[in-house]
C-alpha cells in the first residue's frame, strides 16, 4: 500500500491528520503537494502518484478506503 502525503496547507487539516491516526492509516505530512488551488478549497492528499481530494475529511477516507 502507498503511503499518503498530506500536504500541511490543506483545507481541515488538523482533522484529517486526527481521523488518519484513528484510522492507523500510515501517512507523512509534506510542505507542499504543489496543487494549491485544491489544496486550499479542499481536502487533498496524494497516494502513489494520484491526487485524491474531497470536500470534507470522512468524504475522503471513504474515497482512500476505496483506492
Amino acid at each position: 500500500m502507498s503511503k499518503i502525503k498530506v500536504c500541511k496547507h490543506t483545507l481541515n487539516y488538523r482533522d484529517l491528520i486526527r481521523i488518519l491516526k484513528d484510522n492507523e492509516i500510515e501517512f507523512k505530512t509534506k510542505d507542499c503537494l504543489h496543487k494549491c488551488s485544491k489544496c486550499h478549497e479542499k481536502v487533498l492528499v496524494k497516494k502513489g502518484d494520484k491526487y485524491i481530494s474531497a470536500k470534507n475529511v470522512e468524504n475522503l477516507i471513504e474515497k482512500l478506503s476505496k483506492v
